[in-house]
């Protein structure tokens, strides 16, 4: 029997006699609160180099065919599947990086973690990790509120929500018409306002490990040692096919697709209902749901917890009754999993009511033992205040 086997069997079980207590769950998780400087060095490399190697692989087969004699418009067999997979894979993932660098888990030395994810990770997409992390905390405190939630006010300014759509619906606006040219301008608009330009309204003080001069050289030297040596070896080409025409195609689609999963439909803004857990099959988890994304309700409880740890802080909580008897797992995107019928996909989640799939529903918050913290100086901290571990607001 495989590991993923055995951990979707884990994720299946009913009640078990090595449940824990709240605190005993809080001990366990703070323990798995720890980044450190070297595990993302690796993650780093190895993106990059499959987007090297993605590029390098479909110049070598253009120059082949044309070698060879045949008409330079062959070429597109080799350039369209690697624009998809450097919009679906590195570039998405390394979005996901993002994320993680928000909350200061790239890396352990926060100093660290601001320059080298603004240098490898978002000063390619021309933003900036300090403005992410404005709007992304202010996801954290007012998670689902319609009226203050940053990524819930620029979701509904880029396409309207009006869940529970059929399946067809779903595969039309979610899929197929996020590829026409105004769907893609006002998704990357919202992103560029988020990502590229320090948003109002939130407040994240004493949170930027860079002073502003020094974030502002660190840009314009990134900008100008780029932009001047793919003038002076002449790659202009090379960089629009290749990082810009995936940019302003599938790119804006995924990041969409995913977004639409973590935060569409959802029933209310529980500790345990505010959004889903991801199983599902390997290729389509690690496209849609890289690095932790795939748990987004663990996030929200514990911001803290580094991608690379979340399998096993998503095992401590399925030993704590209220987590595993209410959170929603769905068994993969658009395809069926290897789970069982009771576990949906995100798609079945979209066609139906949003209570339709939640366990326990009905019962209480203090029923369900939930977790809140409306006290936290900072989204991103682990705190420790009267023996309970607080996350970011959720």
């Amino acid at each position: 029997m495989s590991t993923t086997q055995v951990i979707y069997q884990t994720n299946a079980l009913p009640a078990t006699t090595d449940e824990l207590s709240r605190r005993e769950m809080y001990a366990k998780i703070r323990a798995l609160c720890t980044p450190d400087n070297t595990t993302n060095l690796w993650v780093l490399l190895r993106e990059w180099s499959v987007y090297a190697l993605l590029v390098a692989a479909c110049l070598w087969g253009y120059h082949s065919i044309v070698a060879a004699g045949w008409s330079h418009w062959w070429g597109l067999l080799f350039y369209i599947p690697t624009v998809i997979a450097i919009a679906l894979w590195p570039q998405t993932r390394l979005a996901c990086l993002v994320h993680e660098s928000s909350h200061y888990l790239l890396f352990k030395n926060r100093v660290l973690n601001d320059v080298l994810a603004n240098v490898f990770v978002v000063f390619p997409f021309f933003g900036s990790v300090s403005n992410y992390r404005k709007g992304h905390w202010g996801h954290h405190r007012h998670v689902n509120d319609p009226e203050n939630d940053p990524d819930l006010k620029r979701l509904k300014k880029h396409h309207r929500r009006n869940f529970p759509i059929s399946k067809r619906q779903v595969f039309w606006e979610y899929v197929v018409l996020q590829f026409a040219p105004h769907k893609v301008f006002t998704y990357l608009k919202g992103r560029a306002e988020y990502v590229m330009f320090l948003m109002e309204g939130e407040k994240v003080a004493n949170q930027q490990p860079l002073p502003r001069w020094a974030l502002a050289t660190l840009r314009i030297s990134f900008y100008l040692t780029f932009f001047g040596t793919i003038t002076y070896f002449g790659w202009w080409v090379e960089f629009l096919m290749f990082w810009a025409v995936p940019l302003l195609t599938f790119y804006p689609a995924s990041l969409f697709l995913r977004e639409m999963a973590h935060h569409g439909n959802y029933p209310d803004n529980g500790d345990f209902t505010n959004s889903r857990v991801y199983e599902g099959w390997w290729l389509e988890r690690e496209i849609l749901f890289p690095f932790g994304e795939w748990n987004h309700v663990l996030h929200h409880m514990f911001p803290t917890i580094p991608w690379h740890k979340t399998r096993a802080a998503h095992d401590v909580m399925m030993h704590y009754p209220p987590y595993r008897d209410h959170v929603v797992i769905c068994d993969g995107f658009f395809f069926k999993g290897p789970m069982s019928d009771e576990y949906p996909t995100v798609v079945d989640v979209l066609t139906k009511p949003s209570h339709y799939y939640l366990r326990g529903r009905g019962q209480s918050n203090e029923a369900t033992g939930e977790i809140r913290s409306s006290t936290a100086d900072e989204v991103g901290a682990v705190q420790v205040k009267t023996g309970v571990l607080l996350g970011g607001e959720s």
